[in-house]
């Protein structure tokens, strides 16, 4: 146990000590620099869309006290006979509506798609989330709710990648009267976290970028891409040296949205932050709770091989917990954590076939 600490700290160390030259460059430059608004996201996010070609309505969708969710409607060519459930398609940490720019034009050929900017994420309104996981799961979950209720949606399907995918089973578990299926992207915030003995040595496994925000939360108990908008204006190029595998996944135009997203003011990140435990562990892990989830809601679940998280016992527990229920799995070759973008040709038949397999039943 005493050799696993020491490596678990210089694990932390190694991890640390790559933020500090960016940190001190960025104080530097402080002075000479313009913090990133939420106009600079509004043209970065211009700059995604270009690459979609689905006919595009964007709303910003009024969910009470003057706040909004940044929501964004893609339509079919045609009126798909019969009529096709509508896709909602829910980001995960960090991210926005067109992370999912890849899938966009695929599945709107048979279908409408929806995103949304998740609550204090991307270009919707900032909230103040309550400082305990139960209760910010809770309004998050609660303002998805109105946002539906705006939206006028029903019976629909609803996907979510990872924290994302957290946030819509903990929204059908509450509200499971308007879904017709729930479709989990290589999903966050299942497994229980390991024992204090062992996490070091797991965390140790994340890529080196994960490791970072995780040293951030423990060492300093700051928020996960705190590190990121301290650095200030070398920010951006901090976010290249951690993640490259984020870079090469989604492309220039997309991280540079990416950038914008993370360098607003937090809000869902700080909700993430109190719902977190050591960033890849819910502290209120759903294989206690997914048997909670109405029955008649089928699940489909699709991970990535290489995948940072460990979701290999997932379906197993989904499985048992809910044995009248529908439930497939499936595993793409060759992709991680953003399956639906590292491997978009095989996301796209595989959540084309899903849905279609849904409007069918």
């Amino acid at each position: 146990n005493i050799t696993c600490r020491r490596i678990g700290d210089m694990s932390r160390l190694a991890s640390l000590s790559c933020l500090c030259l960016p940190l001190l460059l960025g104080i530097g430059l402080y002075p000479f620099w313009s913090v990133p608004s939420s106009e600079d996201l509004e043209i970065a996010e211009i700059e995604v869309l270009k690459v979609i070609t689905s006919s595009t309505e964007k709303k910003l969708v009024p969910v009470g006290d003057g706040k909004y969710i940044s929501t964004f409607i893609f339509k079919p060519p045609a009126h798909p006979h019969p009529p096709a459930h509508p896709v909602v398609m829910v980001h995960g940490f960090g991210g926005a509506s067109l992370f999912y720019f890849k899938n966009i034009d695929a599945l709107t050929k048979g279908r409408m798609v929806i995103t949304m900017d998740l609550p204090g994420f991307g270009l919707s309104s900032r909230f103040n989330f309550t400082p305990s996981a139960d209760e910010a799961e809770r309004q998050f979950v609660e303002i998805m709710e109105i946002w539906r209720i705006q939206m006028k949606l029903d019976r629909f399907i609803l996907a979510g990648h990872s924290f994302g995918a957290y946030l819509v089973t903990c929204y059908a578990i509450k509200y499971p009267s308007h879904i017709h299926h729930l479709v989990l992207l290589d999903p966050w915030g299942f497994a229980e976290g390991p024992s204090p003995e062992t996490a070091d040595e797991v965390v140790g496994t994340f890529p080196p970028g994960i490791r970072i925000s995780v040293a951030v939360n423990k060492v300093f108990s700051f928020y996960p891409l705190s590190h990121i908008r301290a650095s200030g204006p070398v920010g951006y190029f901090l976010l290249r040296l951690t993640r490259p595998d984020l870079l090469r996944i989604f492309g220039e135009t997309t991280f540079n949205y990416l950038y914008h997203c993370i360098a607003q003011i937090p809000s869902g990140e700080i909700g993430y932050y109190h719902i977190q435990h050591l960033f890849a562990w819910a502290k209120r892990p759903l294989v206690k709770r997914i048997g909670l989830l109405h029955n008649p809601i089928g699940i489909t679940m699709i991970t990535g091989a290489n995948s940072w998280l460990n979701n290999s016992l997932t379906g197993q527990w989904i499985q048992q917990q809910r044995p009248k229920s529908h439930f497939a799995a499936h595993e793409v070759v060759d992709a991680g954590h953003h399956v639906y973008a590292e491997r978009s040709e095989e996301f796209n038949a595989l959540m084309t076939s899903v849905c279609a397999g849904v409007d069918d039943a």
